[in-house]
């Protein structure tokens, strides 16, 4: 199952990855009309009429005990900018709960986002 599926403009289809490949940096530099985006416990979340998108994943990493070096997937973010303003999605991954943020861009969380992201 992918984790998400954009609609452009133009009424292309792009399918993304998994969320150990989420394929997101692969995104065509076309315009996004929507994006659908899979939840963990099976509901989708959609997205449409942004400026731009932005997504990325939340990991730690096991450092002592059995699990030494075992990677644990967190949280996953979307984020859709329109004007200054910010709608952040953050997902866990683990419960499937869904909290949204709404920030600017003054906001050191969307300040410190690596801008090759932004689709």
């Amino acid at each position: 199952m992918n984790l998400y599926t954009i609609i452009f403009e133009d009424n292309s289809v792009y399918q993304g990855g998994d969320l150990e490949n989420t394929k997101w940096v692969e995104i065509p530099n076309k315009k996004i009309r929507t994006i659908f985006y899979s939840l963990p416990l099976g509901d989708c979340l959609g997205l449409s009429e942004y400026d731009k998108y932005y997504h990325y994943i939340e990991v730690t990493t096991d450092i002592m005990g059995e699990n030494k070096g075992k990677i644990n997937l967190e949280f996953a973010y979307l984020i859709g900018k329109k004007g200054t303003t910010y709608k952040m999605y953050k997902i866990n991954l683990r419960t499937g709960q869904v909290e949204v943020m709404i920030l600017e861009e003054k906001d050191k969380m969307i300040q410190q986002l690596n801008p090759i992201g932004w689709h």
